[in-house]
């Protein structure tokens, strides 16, 4: 005898099962049409990160004519696997990537700590770059001074004078650990380095010939505002000693850290107003915390610290502050704050979706104001964040992603010439797969209870 309903007309439960199952893989379908329309449909104003290569480094570096020739370079940090150190070059804003390495020694291929151009680099194509090296021969300076004057193309090695041996060895020590040149190097020549361990030093040939200034020795990085070296205000950070501030173009430095905690004695960075002539504003940042100055460091105060248990990595400011100010900082748990309201409020913009690892660097594009696009990177690789690129643009970079990753796996390689032998991955991609899981699923428990429901009908016809 059939089960009828409350209006006494015979219940068919199979074909209402197979209904009700059609009903719901529908609503599925169409939800998940949505969801896949809505991420595959990112429209150039929509901001979002992509991952532009495999590579480990340690800092960037835009052309002074970036807004005009999109060209940016890269330098690897020392963890990066030794055939893939060196410097990288790219004119399409990151998307794509060419070695820059010419003339760095595969075996002194180590890390790199200063990229610098020169400020006629349209007419000149000069860089500096300063680095340690690895594998070095006897009497052989740690730190390491090339010059490339194509741009990148090629690189030589300049023998520094004027740094001190280091105690009981015969080992020069010039470990640079930051720079700065003069606007008007081309006239004065001016450099002016931060060695580790040793203190401020001053070149005016470009590099050749240095000579000692003050011996902060726990100094970890030099920076000079924009009225540099019309106003001899420099500004070191330090391992110990927080902020530190010479008036009078490196030769004595005293601490101005007001407002700066007292236990966050290491500060990792600072910058500076494009408007500082001005504003007198300035910002730094160390594991606890991003600070400003409004009057050129003498006093500090509180814009963002970090949630218990969390440091801050990496920062990067841009802007002039009275019409467009930008700030970004990054966490070693993977997240990214952004605030582009001069630093009155701050907002993830999910970084932790895409890297595993801390926050190593984060550099705004110097058009930002124009374009909204940033770069990091963390031992994950290297990223852009903003607006989307034309798909052709993002095909490339998803290509060049995988080519960089095929290095990594290679069994072969010519590091000197950068040429190299990918093994194939034996990843699949499993994602459509894993939507189809939940219909599928909805089809089998419909389809067990309609079996279900035949075999107790079966025993009731056959009582």
């Amino acid at each position: 005898m059939r089960e009828t309903l409350l209006d006494g007309k015979p219940k068919n439960h199979r074909k209402q099962t197979w209904l009700f199952a059609a009903g719901l893989c529908l609503v599925f379908f169409l939800s998940f049409s949505s969801i896949v329309q809505n991420v595959g449909a990112q429209t150039s104003d929509q901001a979002h990160w992509e991952k532009l290569g495999r590579n480990r480094i340690a800092l960037w570096h835009f052309s002074p004519n970036f807004a005009t020739d999109n060209t940016m370079f890269l330098a690897t940090s020392p963890v990066e696997k030794l055939s893939l150190r060196g410097v990288y070059q790219s004119t399409d804003r990151g998307t794509t990537w060419a070695a820059a390495s010419e003339g760095l020694d595969p075996k002194k291929r180590h890390y790199y700590t200063t990229l610098i151009s020169s400020p006629n680099f349209t007419q000149d194509q000069t860089l500096w770059l300063f680095g340690n090296k690895a594998a070095l021969e006897t009497n052989e300076p740690f730190g390491g001074f090339w010059e490339s004057t194509d741009a990148g193309a090629t690189w030589h090695e300049i023998l520094m004078k004027g740094f001190p041996y280091r105690e009981l060895t015969t080992r020069v020590s010039q470990n640079v650990l930051g720079a700065v040149v003069s606007p008007h190097i081309a006239q004065d020549g001016l450099m002016l380095a931060a060695a580790g361990g040793e203190g401020i030093f001053v070149s005016q040939d470009k590099g050749r010939n240095w000579v000692a200034l003050d011996a902060v020795t726990d100094v970890s990085g030099i920076y000079a505002p924009p009225t540099f070296p019309d106003e001899n205000f420099l500004v070191l950070a330090t391992s110990g000693s927080q902020v530190m501030v010479s008036t009078d173009g490196g030769k004595t430095f005293e601490t101005r850290s007001s407002g700066i905690p007292p236990d966050m004695l290491t500060i990792h960075g600072v910058a500076f107003s494009a408007n500082f002539a001005q504003d007198r504003k300035m910002f730094c940042f160390g594991s606890g915390g991003v600070y400003e100055s409004d009057d050129a460091a003498q006093t500090w105060k509180t814009l963002a610290v970090p949630d218990t248990s969390v440091s801050f990595t990496a920062m990067d400011v841009i802007g002039d502050f009275s019409e467009f100010g930008a700030i970004v900082y990054g966490t070693d748990d993977n997240k990214t704050y952004l605030s582009d309201d001069m630093g009155k409020t701050f907002q993830s913009i999910g970084s932790e979706t895409v890297m595993n690892y801390r926050l190593d660097t984060l550099a705004f594009a110097p058009d930002y104001q124009q374009t909204h696009q940033l770069f990091a990177s963390s031992q994950d690789g290297i990223y852009r964040y903003g607006p989307g690129l034309n798909l052709a643009a993002v095909e490339t970079s998803q290509a060049n992603v995988v080519g960089v990753e095929g290095t990594r796996q290679a069994r072969s390689t010519a590091a000197s010439e950068f040429v190299f032998v990918p093994s194939q991955s034996g990843r699949q991609e499993t994602g459509c797969i894993t939507y189809m899981i939940a219909p599928l699923s909805i089809v089998l428990a419909c389809g067990l209870r309609m079996k279900g429901h035949s075999r107790n009908q079966g025993r009731s016809d056959g009582n």
